[in-house]
């Protein structure tokens, strides 16, 4: 009898596993984290994108930050904190890096790769509302 007690045991441990599997792939759909390219990725995918564009062009607008550039360089995270969302760069993670190069004065900044995407949104935005002002970003000088 102690035999067919394993098996039933065992049988509704495979029935609990493959549900909490289910469980597992449905929360990952529902965070749509999924990067065809890159593959598990961080940022503020998805929710509050709005909240996030709206940040971002207010910085820029303050000039407290400055129009993403078409230059950086693209690597595992290393820890750094995403200056569009604030929030830390895992190392399972894609993290760009931007280095800005003014008068003599080199000024390093990081971000996700969904934060990139709409740092790089809001930033066309700028441009477009600010044509007759906006001559150039310091990107032009990004090394």
């Amino acid at each position: 009898m102690p035999q067919a007690e394993w098996v039933t045991s065992s049988w509704a441990l495979v029935m609990q596993t493959r549900a909490l599997l289910r469980k597992t792939r449905d929360r990952i759909a529902l965070n749509s984290r999924l990067n065809p390219w890159w593959g598990v990725s961080g940022s503020s995918d998805g929710v509050g994108d709005g909240a996030l564009m709206r940040s971002v062009l207010d910085r820029l607008e303050r000039g407290v930050l400055f129009p993403a550039p078409s230059r950086m360089w693209v690597g595992k995270g290393t820890g750094q904190i995403c200056a569009i969302c604030a929030q830390t760069i895992h190392p399972d993670e894609v993290e760009n890096e931007i280095a800005i190069n003014d008068d003599g004065l080199t000024v390093k900044l990081w971000a996700h790769i969904g934060c990139l995407a709409i740092w790089r949104r809001a930033s066309d935005v700028y441009r477009e509302q600010h044509s007759s002002s906006f001559t150039d970003s310091p990107a032009g000088d990004t090394i």
